[in-house]
């Protein structure tokens, strides 16, 4: 007797559970899709670097437009400004020397 109760309640967390899937899987799809797999460390760092070398990219590109626009309106024997250089796929950036670096705990401790 107490099976033929629990037969609605089985028939409805079924439907819920199918439902569940085919309301959210298309969101997890395109989630995956724009995250690119953020989920995995070797996939961050490689979507960080591509995004460093398209901002380089653009950023030489502007200095570009800037020195051409700025050479077709200088004068004769003015300096042409200086373009920055972009490091290649798989070199290392370049370190910011002048941001300030926190004190170590050792040196805290020694002080």
């Amino acid at each position: 007797m107490s099976f033929n109760r629990n037969i609605p309640l089985v028939i409805a967390a079924g439907v819920g559970v199918m439902s569940g899937f085919y309301i959210w899987e298309p969101m997890f799809k395109k989630y995956q899709r724009e995250s690119k797999g953020t989920w995995q460390y070797e996939v961050v760092q490689q979507t960080r670097a591509e995004e460093m070398n398209r901002q380089a990219e653009a950023a030489v590109a502007n200095a570009n437009v800037a020195a051409a626009a700025s050479t077709s309106t200088s004068t004769p024997g003015s300096a042409s400004p200086v373009v920055p250089s972009v490091p290649a796929k798989g070199a290392p950036a370049p370190v910011d020397t002048n941001v300030p670096v926190a004190p170590s705990s050792a040196e805290i401790k020694s002080a």
